[in-house]
């Protein structure tokens, strides 16, 4: 007599959060030497890497951290 694993009970589809919705990240630079940092990284990342991920590491605070 073979005995058959449990199935998983169906569940529904994981729902992403809306774009929209999404409270933007944000920060404010200290000085103006961080600024000035921030605009060079932001046009060096631009120069190679896609828009979004730029977006997405500016949201982040990479800009001023690196």
């Amino acid at each position: 007599m073979q005995k058959s694993a449990p199935t998983p009970e169906p569940t529904s589809p994981t729902r992403h959060r809306d774009r929209s919705q999404q409270k933007p990240l944000s920060h404010v630079p200290l000085r103006a030497a961080d600024a000035k940092r921030s605009v060079e990284n932001i046009l060096r990342w631009n120069s190679y890497l896609p828009v979004d991920c730029v977006r997405t590491m500016v949201r982040m605070g990479w800009d001023y951290t690196t």
